[in-house]
C-alpha cells in the first residue's frame, strides 16, 4: 500500500518488518516502527530528537529507553536477515551497512 515503507532490504508494513528479498517478516511494536520510520526517513537522527519526537519526552530526561528499544529493533532485523544495520555515535543514531 500506499503508507508502506521501504529502505534496502526491508519493508515497513503494518506492524511487520519484511525482508523483501527473503519475504521472511517479523512483528514490530508501534514505538519501534515509529522509531524506525523516522530513521528511514531522515537516515540519521539525534538522540534527543527521538526522546522528543517519538517518545514526547523531555530530552534532559535520563532514560535509556531508546536504547532497549534499538536493541529490540536489531535483533528483529537480524532475524528477518536484513542488510539494515543501526548505529549510534556521538549521540546520533544513523542507518548502515
Amino acid at each position: 500500500s500506499s503508507k508502506d515503507l521501504f529502505y534496502k532490504d526491508i519493508k515497513i508494513e503494518d506492524q511487520n518488518i519484511i525482508n523483501i528479498n527473503t519475504d521472511v517478516k517479523c512483528f514490530i511494536t508501534d514505538l519501534e516502527k515509529k522509531i524506525l520510520v523516522e530513521l528511514v526517513k531522515q537516515k540519521k537522527i539525534k538522540r534527543d530528537d527521538v526522546l522528543e519526537t517519538v517518545f514526547k519526552i523531555n530530552k534532559n530526561v535520563d532514560t535509556k529507553t531508546i536504547e532497549s528499544h534499538l536493541t529490540r529493533i536489531r535483533k528483529k532485523l537480524f532475524t528477518i536477515d536484513s542488510e539494515v544495520r543501526i548505529f549510534l555515535k556521538d549521540n546520533v543514531f544513523y542507518l548502515g551497512d
